[in-house]
């Protein structure tokens, strides 16, 4: 029975770490990936200056509290709003869906906006909600215009994951010749997220 006992808990372990691990794993690949697409001279968005100052990006400590299950709640009357840039320039987007988490027993709330893109123009990238944010992390821990996480486009109200764990820096962050849109007031969080991206250091 004992001998039993040992192998049933010895296997639920196991398998929790695996969990965890594969987690942990996954998000190392994906930070290891975009380090190389920064650095690479043919794929890297960044300007020949401040790719050469490049080394790596910073981030905080994997944190699984981070990684919340939000309600949806679609916005059933969509406004078009234009985000100001760092560039002055204005880009469209529309309110989409109300995500609401819980952190340390309190609510908070984000907005998930669609790109409007200009007539005729066909997106390289695949259909996904845009949530930007700034927080009490914001100028200090991380980067002062805010940041930003990409999710999947729900199709009704439902739940959905926000990994804050994946949230990320506008290109803004590490030189110059982007035209980054600032978050609004509307998605600041009253809270301190550890999780994520944060400032970035030009070595």
């Amino acid at each position: 029975m004992k001998n039993w006992m040992a192998l049933f808990f010895g296997v639920l372990i196991g398998t929790y770490t695996y969990g965890q691990s594969s987690y942990v794993d996954s998000l190392l690949t994906e930070r290891a990936e975009k380090d190389h697409e920064l650095a690479d001279a043919e794929h890297s968005p960044l300007q020949e200056m401040d790719r050469a100052k490049f080394e790596h990006l910073n981030y905080f400590e994997i944190n699984e509290a981070w990684n919340k299950q939000a309600k949806v709640t679609l916005i059933e009357e969509k406004d078009t709003i234009g985000f100001g840039t760092s560039s002055g320039r204005i880009k469209q987007f529309a309110t989409y869906a109300l995500l609401t988490f819980q952190h340390n027993n309190q609510a908070f709330e984000l907005i998930a906006y669609k790109r409007v893109w200009p007539k005729d123009y066909v997106s390289p990238y695949p259909p996904s909600l845009f949530v930007p944010f700034t927080d009490l992390t914001t100028g200090n821990l991380c980067y002062g215009g805010g940041r930003y996480m990409d999710i999947d486009i729900p199709e009704s109200d439902g739940e959905i994951e926000l990994d804050f764990n994946r949230c990320y820096n506008p290109y803004c962050a590490y030189g110059g010749g982007f035209s980054c849109p600032i978050p609004p007031k509307e998605n600041f969080l009253d809270v301190e997220i550890r999780a994520g991206e944060s400032a970035y250091d030009k070595h």
